[in-house]
């Protein structure tokens, strides 16, 4: 068994996109940060997806929640999520690490 410091985590983030930012722009901002996030250590897989009224959710899988906290405060800092980072509209971001308790594939 794992325990909450050591489990894999999944970073839940929640928004929408800055105005006047096209679906087509935003989808090319976030392939960009890809080689990034691959990099960090502990990153273990991303989804994007969209939801009915506009609402965009990045799931990002990590093997714990420190290594989610320490590549959240890298990519501020990474020139390549510049564009990714100005495409959302910051006002409307939620951001939760939840421990995966279970998972089938």
């Amino acid at each position: 068994m794992t325990t909450a410091q050591t489990a894999a985590v999944a970073e839940i983030v929640t928004f929408r996109l800055a105005p006047a930012i096209t679906e087509d722009a935003f989808l090319a901002a976030a392939a960009a940060t890809e080689p990034f996030v691959r990099a960090a250590p502990g990153f273990r897989k991303r989804r994007l997806s969209k939801a009915e009224d506009g609402r965009w959710t990045d799931y990002v899988e990590w093997a714990s929640r420190a290594t989610a906290e320490a590549a959240g405060q890298a990519i501020m800092a990474e020139p390549a999520a510049a564009p990714f980072l100005k495409a959302i509209d910051m006002s409307t971001v939620s951001m939760r690490h939840e421990a995966i308790q279970w998972q089938m594939e």
